[in-house]
């Protein structure tokens, strides 16, 4: 059952990738490289693209360059050749310095760190209302250096899609894969709305696909290597739950303290047909430890 996938995975993880991937592949009751074939697999038919083949380089993510990450979401310019400047529409603030690139130039890079194509109705009425007004950040398509690759800013462009807006604010960057998911990553975590198993699914493609390190993953986040790792596990929760938390039925909250259930489908069952609290969650968590250890 190993895919040639996991055998590239497991030949190019770090330390710490591979132990963070290995304690979710425990927690999942599966062999490392068939658990990772699953996710990745999972992840790449959700995302509608194929699995590659190409091996990664590894990043190294110094604080010096977290700190540039950080800049680089706010609207500011990279220099640029071949960018088209217009006179923004009415009422659209303008990010200074960014160039405005028309709509139909821009395609999704595929690494977002959000999986869904929601778009909130309080950001379109702000979009149409004010035009937008924090720059995506895009890097030129390979193939045609006319388009663009949008990195993170996936929801304002969807939205400007959807008004008819012509062009919007970008910032051209030369991120590879890694740097891009890691910027989309950082930007939609500081938003604090991103779901959480788009969270860990990142983290995990992050670690795994793009061999980024555990210390410029916590660097960029600032989130720490247990709140990673606990993260990942999430991955591996029976199916019906992940499905329960995507749905919203189930928070965050929930989902890591199912991590410590003997039976977190039981739990997750009762949690939404009893409407347990949170705090009753604990409880019985820690009611059934007290049992586990009585002889």
């Amino acid at each position: 059952m190993t895919s040639l996938a996991a055998h590239w995975q497991l030949e190019r993880l770090s330390a710490s990738a591979r132990e963070t991937a290995e304690i979710a592949s425990l927690g999942a009751g599966l062999s490392l490289s068939v658990w990772l074939t699953q996710i990745i697999n999972e992840t790449c038919a959700a995302e509608g693209v194929a699995n590659r083949s190409d091996a990664p380089t590894v990043i190294e993510f110094t604080p010096e360059k977290a700190r540039h990450l950080e800049a680089s979401t706010a609207p500011r310019a990279i220099p640029s050749t071949g960018a088209v400047v217009e006179p923004l529409v009415p009422r659209q603030q303008a990010s200074p310095g960014a160039n405005m690139l028309s709509v139909a130039a821009l395609i999704p890079a595929g690494l977002g760190a959000r999986s869904g194509n929601d778009t909130p109705e309080a950001l379109v009425a702000d979009i149409a209302k004010r035009g937008v007004r924090q720059a995506v950040l895009v890097r030129r398509f390979a193939g045609n250096p006319e388009r663009y690759e949008i990195i993170s800013g996936h929801r304002r462009w969807r939205v400007a899609q959807r008004i008819g807006l012509a062009r919007i604010p970008a910032n051209i960057t030369t991120h590879s894969d890694g740097e891009a998911l890691l910027a989309s990553l950082a930007e939609n975590l500081a938003l604090g709305d991103l779901p959480v198993l788009d969270e860990a699914q990142s983290y995990l493609r992050l670690l795994t696909r793009c061999a980024v390190e555990m210390s410029a993953i916590t660097d960029a986040t600032r989130r720490d290597r247990q709140h990673v790792v606990r993260a990942v596990r999430l991955l591996g929760l029976p199916q019906p739950v992940r499905q329960s938390i995507s749905s919203g039925a189930l928070s965050s909250e929930y989902a890591f303290l199912l991590l410590d259930a003997a039976n977190p489908e039981a739990l997750a069952e009762a949690i939404t047909g009893e409407q347990l609290s949170v705090e009753a969650v604990r409880e019985r968590l820690s009611a059934g430890r007290r049992g586990e250890a009585q002889p």
